[in-house]
């Protein structure tokens, strides 16, 4: 049995309000063609038969000729909800977080946050007392959901 990483660690670094310890099987599903490149995928998963699936997916891909992708807008979204005690105080907020002069200012708060998270745009949207905010921002090089959410 390979020795998991020290549960000690993992209590301190890797979760919060952290129960217990368990490790999960990890698998190479694969090769899948992207771009004329090939990549084995590592699943974590307790699911029998899972991994074996998704290779021949992955095959069926493949002798298709793979997957061209290009990459057409970049951002990580959060649509935060913020409910109102009415519809005219919703309105308002929403007014001012469309106004262009004020976006710098949004920016300001939401990128003191974090070193890596960097507002793109802020969009409202009001249905009568509710008003759901479209955030868009970069994260760097993590997936950011976190760093988002914390802006």
């Amino acid at each position: 049995c390979r020795d998991y990483p020290d549960y000690q660690v993992a209590t301190r670094s890797c979760c919060e309000s952290v129960i217990g310890y368990l490790p999960v099987p990890l698998g190479l599903a694969g090769p899948l063609m992207i771009n004329k490149s090939e990549f084995n995928v590592p699943i974590a998963t307790t699911e029998g038969a899972l991994v074996a699936s998704l290779s021949r997916g992955c095959r069926a891909v493949r002798e298709s000729g793979g997957i061209d992708c290009t990459q057409t807008y970049f951002g990580m979204t959060r649509a935060p909800l913020i409910k109102f005690s009415c519809g005219r105080a919703a309105k308002q907020a929403a007014d001012w977080i469309a106004a262009p002069e004020n976006l710098e200012k949004l920016r300001v708060e939401f990128e003191s946050t974090s070193r890596y998270a960097k507002l793109k745009s802020i969009s409202p949207k009001q249905a009568g007392k509710l008003l759901f905010l479209r955030v868009v921002a970069t994260t760097g090089d993590a997936m950011g959901m976190n760093m988002i959410s914390k802006g």
